[in-house]
């Protein structure tokens, strides 16, 4: 789990492995993208997906599958905790 610091008030509720990895995959994937799609000959990018595919997508696939199992009542509560701690540091 991680905690993401604020300089004005408490952390926000750390993400959970499966929310961090699967935010760390699709941060990456789209950056993938840009790249393929600016440079779809370049052979870094090539070996930059290639890496990802080899070592990143399967847990992040199994992470996605693992938040998609999740109930209505578990991602309100988790959303609403996401959602309540911002709230409450604005207002501070």
């Amino acid at each position: 789990m991680s905690t993401l610091p604020h300089p004005h008030g408490p952390s926000v509720p750390p993400l959970d492995d499966d929310e961090e990895r699967v935010a760390r995959a699709r941060r990456r994937l789209t950056g993938l993208a840009t790249a393929l799609v600016l440079n779809p000959l370049d052979r870094q990018v090539h070996a930059d997906l290639r890496d990802f595919m080899d070592s990143e997508s399967e847990p992040a696939l199994q992470s996605w599958e693992a938040l998609l199992s999740r109930s209505p009542d578990e991602l309100r509560e988790r959303i609403s905790a996401l959602l309540g701690s911002q709230v409450a540091r604005r207002a501070s």
